[in-house]
């Protein structure tokens, strides 16, 4: 018995011994040291390039299209002109100016023009002396182009784009003469016979008829020279009240 109990003593004694060997002196278990966190490096994204939007293609207007005289480029000045109001005279232009009247009047294309020029709009009556005077350079079918362009333009830009198609067809139109060459002297005498009869066609409106024919009476001159045939001449100047004169015939063959 007291052998067993010896040996049951050494055994207990070198269990505790081992277990004491494993554990870390002081009985505590050492910490272990925190991780460092990981720092990732900043994504750099190449910065994005925009392609530059490609400018609108210039305006080109086809001068082919333009076909008429000098009368047509004479009545169509007056017939779109809100200053001009007389149904008899307005009756009377109509068929002369390729029907002029159904496109937008110059007061109303100034008025949009000047709110896309902002600051840098001319005075009211100078943009339509201005417009006044493009009518009878490119006539009525050409003009009809340029107002859709001008009605259509948001920006600035774009209305200048149409600004230099127009100069554009004039140019065009000075070369390309398609008229019967007539004489200065006749073509003077056409237009003061064209104003006497639109202004005595105008009634209390003569004054206003006078004013805008005398501001483009350069232009009808010209116009006369180089695309006024001789039929629609020697018609007009036979004409004895605008009834008569809005039947000749104004467009070119």
């Amino acid at each position: 018995m007291r052998t067993a109990a010896i040996l049951v003593s050494i055994s207990l004694a070198l269990a505790c011994g081992a277990d004491a060997g494993k554990a870390a002196p002081g009985g505590e278990k050492k910490a272990e040291a925190p991780k460092a966190p990981e720092v990732k490096a900043p994504e750099v994204k190449a910065p994005e390039t925009k392609t530059a939007d490609a400018e609108p293609a210039a305006l080109h207007l086809d001068v082919s299209h333009d076909k008429s005289g000098v009368l047509a480029r004479a009545a169509s000045t007056l017939e779109t002109s809100e200053a001009v109001t007389s149904p008899a005279l307005k009756e009377h232009l109509a068929e002369l100016s390729h029907h002029a009247e159904k496109g937008p009047t110059n007061e109303a294309l100034c008025a949009h023009m000047a709110k896309l020029l902002a600051d840098k709009a001319p005075p009211k009556v100078d943009c339509i002396h201005a417009l006044e005077h493009q009518r009878v350079h490119v006539g009525p079918e050409i003009f009809a182009e340029v107002a859709q362009c001008v009605t259509e333009a948001q920006t600035l830009e774009a209305l200048l784009r149409c600004e230099d198609a127009e100069k554009e067809a004039e140019r065009e139109l000075h070369v390309k003469k398609r008229g019967s060459g007539i004489e200065a002297e006749t073509c003077t005498k056409l237009f003061t016979h064209f104003e006497k009869l639109a202004m005595a066609d105008a009634g209390d409106q003569a004054k206003a008829v006078e004013e805008i024919l005398e501001e483009v009476r350069g232009d009808i001159l010209e116009a006369c020279a180089e695309q006024g045939t001789r039929a629609e001449v020697e018609c007009a100047l036979n004409a004895k009240d605008m009834k008569e004169l809005g039947a000749c015939q104004s467009s070119l063959m």
